[in-house]
């Protein structure tokens, strides 16, 4: 591809997607940011750049969010239980894409389609054990895209391991939470498990590589970090880089109050779903009970749950080797990629 493409970026309100439209944004592109709601449009609107809205359930939307574009970054989701936005959503969009005359598409996936599986995980690994929601939801999209795509409507899928950096709302800012609340402890044993890291930069250029370069027809990719060190040592030098006391000593007692924790989080899930009008309504009238809910809140969130605990401790690695074959190789170091982090933490007041 010798001329920069035009390019929409659906999903752009997101984590991914807003990095994938800006970064492209700087380096010159045409591109489109397709939000799904208008509320989500204040990060990418710091740039002077095409902002639609391009909801991927709607032809409609999808026709006018299509107009004049060459490639598609897909980022979009819905929610992780919902596999009819994953399949209908993504048919409609790739049947859309090439009415409008669009050439290719790069979908991200994620390491979830592989379960529980453990070891080093190569992209022919049969997924393992349970298949949480959100693995299930790309799975389908995956079969949807391997089965519209063709040579001259292409389709990249990249299955990205734990995306973190800067605006990371699940691997990065929570973290800075839970480190200056001084509750978060070292794991010891329990947190020697692999760290697959890929900081969202990276990711970013892989995407970039991916449209840029021929991959046949369909094609799916790991997209994971240069190194993957221990949960122990990710969580420790992120500490540190955030300037805070280094953590405490490990917590014998952490597995039982996990443990003891599971019911509350269960329960709280599923009022938040269900009754979440009536919780508002309760709090409402009594500031004691507003106070408690808010500290059980507060104190679930800045401990570690049951699916932490499992991944803390699991020994899997996600293999680059079919990328770096054809060319693409990440290269920003956990220690670089913890200082850019901490560095917009400290930027935007997470961290005094």
């Amino acid at each position: 591809m010798t001329t920069k493409p035009v390019v929409l970026v659906t999903g752009a309100g997101g984590f991914i997607g807003g990095w994938v439209a800006e970064a492209l944004h700087l380096a010159g592109w045409d591109v489109r940011a397709g939000i799904s709601r208008w509320m989500s449009a204040a990060r990418i609107a710091r740039f002077p750049l095409e902002i639609v809205q391009c909801n991927v359930m709607d032809q409609a939307s999808l026709d006018d969010a299509l107009k004049g574009v060459d490639v598609v970054v897909h980022c979009a989701r819905g929610p992780d239980e919902d596999d009819e936005v994953a399949k209908s959503g993504t048919r409609l969009l790739i049947e859309r894409a090439k009415v409008a005359g669009a050439t290719k598409m790069v979908f991200t996936s994620s390491v979830a389609v592989y379960g529980d599986a453990t070891g080093l995980i190569g992209e022919d690994t049969a997924p393992v054990g349970d298949m949480s929601a959100y693995g299930n939801s790309k799975l389908v999209a995956e079969a949807v895209c391997d089965e519209l795509a063709t040579d001259d409507f292409p389709v990249v899928g990249i299955r990205p391991t734990l995306v973190y950096g800067p605006f990371s709302q699940q691997w990065s800012a929570p973290y800075v939470a839970r480190f200056a609340s001084g509750r978060w402890t070292a794991l010891g044993a329990r947190g020697e498990g692999k760290c697959n890291l890929v900081y969202v930069g990276d990711l970013v250029r892989m995407i970039r590589f991916m449209i840029e370069n021929d991959t046949g027809r369909f094609a799916v990719f790991n997209g994971n970090g240069p190194e993957v060190p221990s949960w122990n040592s990710y969580l420790e030098r992120f500490n540190d880089a955030l300037g805070f006391p280094r953590l405490a000593a490990p917590d014998p007692s952490l597995g039982l109050k996990v443990a003891l924790r599971r019911p509350v989080r269960k329960v709280g899930k599923y009022l938040l779903a269900n009754h979440r009008d009536l919780l508002v309504a309760v709090a409402s009238r009594s500031s004691k009970i507003k106070s408690a809910m808010k500290k059980a809140e507060e104190d679930l969130r800045l401990r570690p749950n049951d699916d932490e605990m499992n991944r803390f401790a699991t020994d899997v690695t996600y293999s680059m080797d079919r990328a770096a074959k054809i060319g693409f190789v990440p290269r920003t170091s956990v220690d670089e990629g913890i200082a850019m982090t901490a560095d917009w933490a400290r930027d935007i007041g997470l961290v005094a």
